[in-house]
């Protein structure tokens, strides 16, 4: 038999007529999808409850219809969630959309309760899967039923996509769905212009990927939130710090420092150095005066120990009460606790550094080393700071809280 690499054969090809047959079927198949698509993304689900989740991304045109159709339908709970507001963070009186359409709603008049929930700042994807799990852990929180029904409020193309995401993750509760108009592009001619086919035409590819290919990990995503809050919860703190550091009534800076100041630095918060401590009372010690880097001798007593582990490692802290300041306010409840650790005078200031905490109420409290700060003195040499005592000298590396300032 002889070896070939192709064989002719009879073929059949459309005519001219044929040809304009499977234009035609090809241009109604076109249209009919252009007519379908955005009715498809956007088709409302039957209602199931009298609690009302509105997705905090929606435009103010959203938020009013949101509030129409609450007072129209006897909603009795509103819950707002949202991502975290990625522009104009440090102009903007809120960090994330879900309280920031809540305020708008509370100027629109709307008088009842607003719950919000909303995701941290670590969270750069799959967002809107990420607020279902952070409602979902919420509801939660809150002692509501496992399946617990309720009505998402979403926006035009977004709708479809929003509901599948919500489904992920309350696989087993009713969800009902309305969709607000986008008032952005006509949705009967999204095609015509650039903003409708954008917006259609990425939701209908997303739409498809969150129903066929995306399947998340619930409980990474939980670690992540959980994660993220704490993050968000000291990174605020230090923000608030570094404006307080500028603001030449308030700062410790010399006045030729404050117009250099770009910010402390820090470690990344970690959760490893938030610890659970043992805490013992004994103020039996008599008041002594605490060596300072200056002739400064204030007056403190030792009100108790912490013990705790970091790591595998056994340590203890005494913690003070500053008896100076508690004569000149007598609410003080605060207890000073000076400590050093093997990153001192490397990524730390040599002299130490501090944490304050408020006086237990039980034999446990949560010690977080996050919230480490420096002294005065680290900032300039006018100051007069305590010296941490020998006892509060820890035999491991404390990577949390301020590192070292630059002194100049």
């Amino acid at each position: 038999m002889k070896f070939r690499l192709f064989v002719r054969k009879n073929v059949v090809v459309p005519t001219a007529a044929g040809w304009l047959l499977i234009l035609a079927l090809f241009v109604a198949f076109f249209w009919f999808t252009l007519q379908s698509i955005y009715p498809f993304l956007s088709r409302t689900k039957k209602t199931v409850s009298d609690l009302l989740v509105v997705e905090g991304w929606l435009p103010d045109n959203g938020l009013r219809e949101a509030i129409d159709y609450y007072r129209a339908n006897g909603y009795k709970r509103m819950i707002i969630t949202g991502i975290p507001i990625t522009q104009w963070t440090y102009t903007s009186p809120h960090t994330n959309m879900a309280d920031a359409s809540a305020e708008t709603m509370r100027r629109m008049l709307f008088r009842d309760s607003i719950y919000t929930v909303s995701i941290p700042s670590n969270i750069y994807r799959d967002r809107t899967y990420a607020t279902a799990v952070a409602l979902k852990m919420r509801f939660e929180e809150w002692g509501f039923p496992s399946n617990q029904p309720f009505d998402l409020y979403s926006m035009g193309a977004h709708a479809r996509r929003s509901y599948n995401m919500f489904r992920k993750a309350f696989p087993d509760t009713p969800i009902g769905l309305l969709v607000a108009t986008d008032m952005s592009f006509d949705p009967e001619t999204w095609y015509k212009t650039s903003r409708g086919f954008r917006t259609v035409f990425s939701e209908w590819i997303s739409y498809w990927y969150t129903a066929l290919a995306f399947f998340p990990n619930e409980a990474e995503f939980r670690q992540r939130i959980i994660l993220g809050r704490y993050a968000d919860e000291i990174i605020t703190h230090r923000l608030k710090k570094d404006n307080d550091l500028a603001n030449p009534e308030k700062s410790p800076f010399k006045a030729e420092q404050i117009p250099l100041f770009e910010g402390l630095a820090y470690y990344y918060p970690d959760i490893s150095f938030r610890v659970s401590a043992l805490f013992e009372i004994d103020t039996t010690g008599q008041p002594f005066r605490m060596p300072t880097t200056t002739s400064r001798l204030p007056l403190y007593r030792k009100y108790g120990r912490l013990i705790f582990n970091i790591g595998d490692t056994s340590l203890v802290l005494t913690a003070f009460q500053n008896l100076d300041y508690l004569a000149a306010n007598p609410g003080y409840n605060k207890l000073f606790i000076p400590f050093k650790d093997y990153t001192n005078g490397e990524e730390t200031y040599g002299g130490g550094r501090y944490l304050d905490i408020d006086i237990p109420l039980s034999d446990t409290l949560s010690l977080d080393f996050n919230y480490a700060y420096n002294p005065y003195c680290a900032y300039s040499e006018r100051w007069s700071c305590p010296i941490p005592p020998d006892e509060n000298s820890l035999t491991v590396y404390i990577m949390a809280g301020e590192k070292n300032f630059p002194l100049k």
